[in-house]
């Protein structure tokens, strides 16, 4: 599992997830993650268009950020996950972590 940053300043934070969210890519992940998102407080747009595969463990490590950021007033949403992981967002019950656009200069601007 690979956590990329492609933005991080006073008004967002823009990140792209690639691999498999199951208990090994959590694991490598988690702290980076949850640092770069619930610990700095700005908005989130979390780009799954690289994640394959999602666990409860996955959504539980977004549902944590998720929760921390609302308790702040942030929002976070998931841009342009593929089928297998919409799906199981779906399922779970989340889609309001979805961003209602696949284009990422529509998606950016509508976190605030």
């Amino acid at each position: 599992m690979q956590l990329e940053i492609i933005r991080a300043d006073d008004t967002v934070t823009h990140l792209t997830l690639t691999g498999r969210l199951d208990l090994a890519g959590v694991q490598n992940i988690e702290i980076a993650f949850l640092g770069h998102t619930a610990a700095r407080g700005k908005p989130v747009l979390a780009d799954l268009s690289g994640v394959e595969y999602m666990s409860s463990l996955g959504l539980r490590m977004l549902l944590g950020a998720f929760h921390a950021l609302k308790r702040k007033g942030q929002t976070l949403r998931l841009f342009r996950p593929q089928t297998p992981v919409r799906e199981t967002l779906h399922l779970a019950g989340l889609d309001e972590l979805l961003a209602k656009s696949d284009d990422v200069n529509t998606a950016l601007p509508s976190l605030g």
